[in-house]
């Protein structure tokens, strides 16, 4: 038997006297609720201290604070306050049973600054009530004279107390007479008194403590007296706690207590505090196993909790002997001794006895919250040439009108003059305050990390389309991955070959499986879920749901088939965030995470960024502001493709610029397209539309792209460098250009959280998959204009053969105007390297931008701009057959037609907007089909349409 569990049999609950961020995440505490029978936490200033200020814990949440201009008293606030919400929580089960004996609470203690001050106690005690919203919190007042009055206030208010710093019996007769009067008190005003929580925490070594040794001087000197003194000795403090519960048990008997308790009242149970041993001459469990009672709660400190877990002998001893402590009560006067005397020293002391660890807590505070505010972020700059003038120009005008202030305040009017637009952009602007609320949620998501390890998941799949998987991508490809962190995929295609890689690649039993999707009804990462639960439900049955999570809005339909299936964890993300601006809610953090990532550091940056964007007070220059007036000012002149360039470790991040930047800004025929995965090349190869952004590091040379980077400088085109410290900088920059993007949206006059012609595709689609579930295929289409070599070519533009298709394809092209790739294939390093070529050729002989992604994926990003920016786009689409398709369970259609649908949607839509398409289908075999086009595209020369 486990003497913790075993307890139980005696009616005491054992509360842990200890609290700190590490055990909450890393299950120790949730461990010893479940193993240990461990039944509440009790803290202090003390406890505090050595939790928040002797650990590194805490150091990204202060700054974090710090940075948002919180006080040293609100930055403490705020780290206690979450932890013991967070031990709430974990309690909350225990709580809510019918059963449970008035446990599974949590204490947090006011100030010790406060202990002589009742109205500054009932306000703050008020205030930890409210903030910590927890019915299962217990705020902790201590038993000084001034005390009493805050604790009756307090119970009167409904709030749960913990009354601490009680040694003597006359004081605890008070802190009883005060909770039964607060109780009378919120009765007598109609308000109900059923579930309202107290103990009496009464303190015990530290009376032995301190009446040990005159005991034992009085001993030395022999005698009666020194033989009734060292009769004495060790003995006061039990001989209270025992005299304390004979007075508690009359107390909460007779008819004062009897027509409290018909009105549902619990009694205010006794607490045994300060039981941890601290006289090496006694055992160590001196204070545990003599005061088992009923009705009663030890809290213990770790180390005396883990000695009586291995050889505590629980039995009923706290009414043994009590003949023996009425005698040393009453004979303790014979020797000099007044108890009450010495009893109210020990509050005294026991008050500076915490008020010197929250003063040095609140020192160490300090000095870091003043460190924090030196903080600085990645330096920009921008050479624009001839065009600085007017990006100058335009951001004096947006200060002297106050815009930074009006974009914190959410003035939608910045963007658009209509009421509808207005509203839109208002009820998608959540995405501002999104770091700071996630600085909260990460001790939830790094318990939660925690528990998949501790589950002995070996891989974390990522599924889901555009903002749920673009974030995950770059932190998996522009970090290492952590000590602890899994191996991740990210699945953001319905590519039936990705598919199965994915499926054969990773360990299906030991997989947790990511579906992420903000609306819960977006096709693709529904049937991703789908597919792999039905295959892991052929393994687990109907434990299935154990290796699945969902990221999904609240009120979702997701939320409740989640819920159904199992899922291990639902998170809740925020429904004013919209996708593309979500890289720092959940749906970025939770895969950060799991991979390994320290994320508190990573919102740290953010909020970095957020204090120099003016998210705190006014800036005197807005890193976020003078990037997007460049970007906006510099599109107005033509310079509309943003040409991104970086070191390979920040590859990917072009895929989440892409998105964020041509979906937000992409409408109304304007627009700015993102150029990402071109090499830098000499100045010869570029049209006049270019702006080339270089994100990098500080301490990466990268001498070529630096070299290619002067030489563009030099022939006029405008640069502009971000030059970050380390990859955790990425938090910063996500926010930077968060905030570049809404304002370029600002300075172009259109609504950046909008996407209104993305659901063309959609629609599209839609369309052929029902003509899929009538007639189980989708319809013919037209015919190809030329079939050469097993590749068919679909297209408006005449020719005879391939060639000649190519050629007078890309003779529509005018300066200005950009090449999309659009291949629906499944991703290889030989087609990568194909389509590179025929971008490089595209861009040499015509001098056009040029971008390239993989479908589906493009349709959730930069889809948007495809349809509704300008008229600049030649659209080449690369179809394959799926001869090795993949069933979708629950449906009368595969991966490989659910595809095909997509792509043949966005053509569609492509069409219904005139824009010049090209779709080549090449056969079954995509790599070969590819080496013939290109064949074919090396024969001929390209040719523009003179402007």
């Amino acid at each position: 038997m486990n003497p913790l569990v075993d307890i139980r049999q005696f009616d005491q609950s054992i509360w842990l006297d200890f609290i700190r961020r590490k055990i909450l995440i890393n299950g120790e505490l949730q461990r010893r609720i479940t193993e240990e029978a461990l039944r509440g936490v009790t803290s202090n200033p003390a406890i505090f201290e050595k939790a928040i200020g002797g650990s590194d814990d805490y150091d990204a949440a202060i700054r974090s604070l710090a940075l948002q201009g919180k006080t040293t008293d609100e930055i403490y606030t705020a780290l206690a306050v979450a932890d013991v919400q967070h031990a709430c929580d974990l309690f909350r089960p225990l709580y809510d049973q019918h059963d449970n004996a008035g446990d599974g609470y949590v204490s947090l203690e006011v100030s010790p600054a406060l202990v002589n001050d009742t109205a500054g106690t009932i306000e703050e005690g008020l205030r930890f009530w409210q903030a910590v919203n927890r019915p299962n919190v217990m705020i902790k007042v201590p038993a000084t004279l001034e005390g009493l009055p805050a604790i009756r206030r307090l119970i009167a208010e409904g709030v749960n107390v913990n009354v601490t710093l009680i040694f003597g019996l006359e004081r605890y007769r008070l802190v009883a007479e005060a909770f039964l009067s607060g109780l009378e008190d919120r009765a007598q005003a109609g308000h109900s008194i059923d579930h309202i929580d107290s103990v009496a925490s009464f303190f015990l070594s530290r009376i032995d403590v301190l009446i040990d040794p005159m005991l034992e001087k009085l001993a030395a000197a022999g005698g009666e007296q020194g033989a009734l003194a060292q009769s004495m000795v060790g003995e006061v403090a039990l001989a209270s706690a025992k005299q304390a519960y004979q007075i508690y048990k009359d107390i909460f008997a007779g008819p004062r207590w009897a027509a409290l308790a018909a009105q549902g009242a619990d009694s205010q149970r006794l607490l045994w505090a300060s039981t941890g041993n601290k006289n090496p001459k006694y055992d160590d469990l001196k204070y545990v196993e003599n005061l088992i009672g009923a009705k009663t709660v030890n809290t213990v400190p770790v180390e005396t909790l883990d000695i009586f877990r291995e050889r505590g002998v629980p039995a009923n001893r706290l009414e043994e002997g009590l003949d023996k402590a009425q005698d040393v009560l009453r004979r303790l006067p014979e020797l000099g001794i007044s108890l009450e005397e010495q009893t109210n020293f020990l509050e005294i002391d026991g008050a500076k006895k915490f008020n010197e660890p929250f003063g040095k807590l609140m020192e160490s505070l300090e000095k870091k919250r003043l460190l924090a505010l030196d903080a600085t972020v990645a330096p920009a700059t921008l050479q624009l040439g001839q065009y600085q003038a007017a990006v100058d120009a335009k951001i004096q005008e947006l200060n002297a009108k106050n815009f930074t202030a009006g974009f914190w305040d959410k003035k939608a009017d910045l963007w658009v003059q209509d009421e509808a637009g207005q509203h839109s952009i208002r009820a998608f602007m959540g995405w501002l305050r999104v770091a700071e609320t996630m600085v909260g949620a990460v001790p939830e998501i790094e318990q939660f990390v925690h528990e998949v390890n501790a589950a002995g998941f070996k891989h974390v799949v990522v599924m889901g389309m555009g903002g749920s998987t673009m974030a995950p991508i770059v932190f998996k490809e522009s970090f290492e991955r952590g000590a602890h962190g899994l191996p991740m995929s990210v699945l953001d295609t319905t590519d039936p070959g990705t598919v199965r890689q994915i499926e054969e690649a990773v360990p299906l039993a030991d997989t947790l499986f990511i579906v992420a999707s903000k609306s819960g009804t977006t096709a693709e990462p529904l049937a991703f879920g789908d597919y792999f639960y039905d295959r892991l439900k052929q393994i687990k049955g109907d434990k299935a749901g154990e290796n699945f999570v969902a990221i999904t809005d609240p009120g979702s339909k997701f939320v409740t088939s989640a819920t159904e299936q199992g899922y291990r964890r639902i998170f809740l993300n925020f429904s004013e965030v919209g996708g593309r601006f979500s890289a720092l809610s959940y749906f970025g953090l939770v895969p950060a995470a799991l991979y390994g990532l320290n994320i508190g550091e990573i919102l740290e940056r953010a909020i970095r960024m957020m204090r120099a964007t003016g998210a705190y007070g006014a800036v005197e220059h807005n890193p976020g502001l003078e990037l997007g007036v460049a970007l906006g000012v510099l599109a107005q002149q033509g310079r509309d493709k943003l040409t991104l360039i970086v070191p390979n470790s920040l590859q990917d991040l072009g895929l989440w610029l892409e998105q964020l930047i041509a979906e937000s800004t992409g409408k109304e025929g304007k627009g700015i397209l993102p150029i990402a995965g071109e090499p830098a090349r000499e100045p010869a190869v570029y049209g006049q539309d270019r702006v080339f952004v270089y994100v990098g590091y500080q301490h990466d040379a990268d001498p070529d792209n630096q070299a290619k980077l002067a030489a563009l400088e030099a022939a006029g085109h405008p640069i502009i460098r971000i030059m970050m410290t380390e990859a955790l900088d990425l938090g910063a920059e996500f926010f930077r250009w968060e905030v570049a993007t809404a304002v370029a949206s600002a300075v172009l006059e259109i609504n950046p959280f909008d996407q209104p012609n993305v659901q063309a595709a959609k629609t599209a689609t839609d369309s052929l998959m029902k003509v899929v579930q009538e007639q189980g295929s989708l319809p013919a289409g037209t015919a190809p204009q030329v079939t050469e070599n097993g590749v068919a070519y679909y297209t408006a533009v005449a020719g005879g053969n391939a060639a000649e298709v190519i050629r007078n394809f890309f003779g529509q092209a005018q300066p200005g105007d950009f090449l999309n790739i659009q291949a629906y294939l499944t991703e290889s390093g030989e087609l990568n390297q194909g389509l590179q070529q025929l971008r490089t050729q595209v861009q040499e002989q015509l001098h056009l931008a040029t971008t390239s992604g993989y479908g589906p994926r493009f349709l959730h990003s930069t889809g948007q701009y495809h349809k509704g920016g300008p008229d600049k786009g030649l659209f080449v689409q690369f179809t394959v057959d799926h001869p090795q398709d993949l069933a979708l369970p629950g449906r009368s259609y595969s991966f490989g037609t659910f595809k095909n649908a997509q792509a043949a949607g966005d053509l569609q839509a492509l069409h219904d907007y005139n824009r010049r398409t090209l779709r080549i289908h090449l056969g079954n075999n995509a790599e070969q089909g590819l080496r013939t086009v290109l064949a074919a595209l090396q024969s001929v020369t390209l040719a523009a349409t003179p402007a």
